[in-house]
């Protein structure tokens, strides 16, 4: 087996590995570790079956097998970049819509403590007149 072969296989191991651990330790979503399972595969099986590459090639046109893998891969980094760029965009709304109603809640509270201390300050000021009592509940005394 050719040196290059053998290096491809254990480098797609090696990411297979590692895309399995992360999943496992909830650092990878599996959404994106599908993706790099499925081209550490692809690697994998190019490496073992080079004649696959070879028929790839010739189906698609590419004069080379090395020049098809690389063709490949271009077009898999643009399909990551393409998927990669729609959740970013997705996330940039769910950000402004948050920071949109984190803008709005910040202003009823202000709004609620405006009115509280209102209210504090007209009780206060109903209770430091004496001579007023209008207004204030009624008290029940208790009788010894």
């Amino acid at each position: 087996m050719a040196g290059w072969r053998i290096l491809s296989i254990v480098i797609a191991c090696l990411v297979l590995f590692v895309v399995i651990e992360m999943m496992r330790r909830r650092k990878l979503r599996e959404k994106y570790a599908g993706v790099w399972l499925v081209v550490a595969t692809g690697v994998v099986v190019l490496a073992v079956v080079p004649s696959a590459a070879l028929f790839l090639a010739r189906l698609t046109g590419v004069e080379t097998p090395s020049n098809f893998v690389f063709l490949l891969a271009g077009v898999v980094l643009a399909l990551v970049s393409l998927h990669l760029s729609t959740e970013v965009g997705h996330l940039e709304e769910e950000v402004r819509t948050s920071v949109e109603e984190t803008a709005l809640l910040r202003c009823e509270l202000e709004d609620a403590k405006r009115e509280l201390v209102a209210r504090i300050a007209e009780l206060e000021a109903r209770t430091t007149a004496p001579d007023n009592v209008n207004g204030l509940p009624e008290v029940e005394r208790v009788s010894k």
